[in-house]
């Protein structure tokens, strides 16, 4: 709740904001002035930038746009969730297929007749 409240409050405007009317998406303006004044006040955010942004993907947040030195316009998202979720899964059970294959090699090449 702390973050819809600090994207709300006005006078952080020019740190923080939504982007559109209809508070969906919100940019952070100004990333220095964030990480000093708004993030060592709360500890849902992290301790860093870096932290903040995990935390928000945590949480199902999705970055939009393309300027990596921002934090831009940031959306929940269920689609995302599923689509990471199945491109997860699927790393998973290829690094499973990997290990046992080579715990049939091994098994083949200590195999003595």
């Amino acid at each position: 709740m702390e973050l819809y409240e600090n994207v709300n409050d006005h006078s952080l405007d020019a740190i923080i904001s939504w982007t559109n009317n209809s508070n969906n998406s919100f940019i952070v303006w100004d990333v220095p002035r964030f990480c000093t004044r708004i993030l060592p006040k709360s500890v849902e955010f992290g301790k860093n930038f870096s932290e903040f942004v995990s935390e928000l993907r945590h949480h199902g947040f999705l970055r939009i746009g393309c300027r990596p030195w921002l934090l831009k316009r940031m959306v929940p998202s269920k689609a995302w969730n599923d689509k990471f979720g199945a491109k997860l899964k699927a790393k998973r059970d290829k690094a499973k297929a990997k290990k046992a294959r080579a715990k049939v090699v091994r098994l083949l090449e200590n195999l003595q007749i």
